[in-house]
């Protein structure tokens, strides 16, 4: 059922990003063409237009995470939806999957469009024998390679997934969480006003018990001097090769179970609420 649930969130919510992501990306193919022209007017309505887009693309998604929580929980479709025979620990998760999804999707878009741009400006200054079409990239990549820089930071990535998840998961029930309260018989009024304040107050308060204890998981080791007077390339992927990274287990441990028991307090907060004090519209 959470499964369905999930697929259900996901059909209501996608054209709202469709047109921005479309937009991204089409624009990422076309920029490095405009670009080529050097036409100083058709570059600023790029740049503005990629900077306005980008922009939107975050907000829309944050918007759409809240309207999500919002919309589908405390309105008369969610009044539909607290009636399905569905757990409500099931339709909140997947409410926070659903945002988590959507989130990731935003990031990988921009990465895409990143590449796309990358790529093609690439051949497009090939073209334009701005740069030699001799250049192998295929080797330039199989240099970098060499240095273990691609294996040390997929190695980083991997070994900080579970706690991003989980840091992911605790800001999206967090808001959720707040939503929640603001939406039941505890307020009556301003309720937008004490929605802020009350996740300004507990963002502030958890962020400061984190921080308290100074937790670096995962560290990279300082390799600024390498990179200082570069002569060469050699030297420059000779300082590559020194990139490395260190987990502290323990730091590692206490904060996942710190952030672990936060999440799992304020999941619980927001079942209770929504069993017992829910306000619908």
């Amino acid at each position: 059922m959470l499964i369905k649930t999930i697929k259900h969130d996901l059909a209501a919510t996608y054209r709202e990003f469709t047109f921005l992501y479309l937009a991204l990306v089409l624009m990422a193919i076309v920029g490095p063409f405009i670009i080529s022209s050097r036409n100083e007017f058709l570059i600023a309505i790029l740049f503005f237009g990629f900077f306005g887009m980008s922009v939107a693309t975050i907000v829309v998604t944050f918007m759409s995470i809240i309207k999500l929580f919002s919309r589908r929980l405390f309105s008369d479709e969610g009044y539909l939806t607290l009636t399905l025979p569905v757990k409500t620990s099931d339709t909140v998760i997947a409410k926070v999957i659903t945002g988590m999804i959507w989130s990731f999707a935003t990031t990988m878009v921009f990465i895409l469009s990143a590449t796309l741009f990358s790529t093609i400006f690439y051949f497009v200054l090939t073209q334009m024998n701005v740069i030699t079409a001799g250049v192998d990239i295929a080797g330039l990549i199989g240099e970098l390679a060499s240095t273990g820089l691609f294996g040390t930071t997929l190695g980083a990535i991997a070994s900080g997934l579970p706690l991003w998840l989980l840091d992911s998961f605790y800001s999206l029930i967090l808001i959720l969480f707040v939503i929640t309260v603001v939406n039941t018989s505890l307020i009556r009024k301003n309720r937008v006003a004490l929605g802020i304040f009350l996740f300004f107050v507990l963002s502030v308060t958890f962020n400061s018990i984190f921080s308290y204890y100074h937790l670096t998981p995962i560290f990279f080791n300082d390799v600024r001097s390498y990179f200082v007077n570069i002569m060469s390339f050699e030297e420059f992927l000779f300082g590559l090769k020194q990139v490395a990274y260190s987990i502290d287990w323990a730091d590692y441990a206490i904060a996942f179970a710190m952030k672990g028991v936060v999440t799992v307090l304020l999941s619980y907060g927001t079942f209770w609420l929504l069993d017992h004090k829910l306000e619908l519209e």
